[in-house]
């Protein structure tokens, strides 16, 4: 008898994707801050008594300020698109029935955790832990594909339609 096979790399792709945004958000936010401090320096000026040429600080200043649009457009963009991936996941994740699949989804692609984060929410107040960590760690990677199939397994049978991150749908 054929077992129904269910798109598990789709949904770890998508998981992957949300996580690694949060990175590219950081990163965006980063170099804001870093042009606004590079703006600030950027109006200071040396005041000599030698003639010199016309000054380019204006010109300077309109491009960074362009760049900096440019940057706020971008963070409001990847806000926005974070906040509707995360609208579809936790959509996906209250249908898993387990609450421990559910907390391994959430922490470590919601929340952004490591594996050793995630048995650390997980299974952090046991007394065995640094002694088992191990067995932890396995159980912890046993949930996550238990969720990662049921969760496969409920947007096909529900033939839920999700918007790629290409902005084209999929069924």
């Amino acid at each position: 008898m054929d077992e129904k096979r269910y798109d598990v790399d789709r949904i770890k792709e998508r998981l992957y994707g949300y996580r690694e945004s949060a990175r590219d958000l950081e990163t965006q936010q980063e170099r804001l801050e870093k042009l606004k401090t590079k703006m600030l320096g950027v109006g200071a000026q040396t005041l000599t008594d030698m003639p010199k040429a016309k000054s380019q600080t204006v010109d300077r200043l309109t491009d960074l300020l362009q760049q900096k649009d440019e940057i706020e457009e971008s963070i409001r963009d990847l806000v926005e698109s974070r906040k509707k991936e995360r609208k579809f996941i936790e959509g996906v994740i209250k249908h898993l029935r387990k609450s421990d699949e559910r907390s391994v989804i959430r922490v470590r692609y919601i929340d952004n955790e490591s594996w050793d984060g995630v048995v650390d929410v997980l299974f952090g107040a046991r007394e065995d832990l640094l002694e088992k960590a191990d067995i932890y760690m396995r159980r912890v990677y046993k949930l996550h594909g238990e969720a990662l199939l049921s969760m496969a397994k409920y947007i096909e049978e529900s033939g839920l339609v999700w918007e790629d991150p290409d902005n084209t749908e999929t069924k």
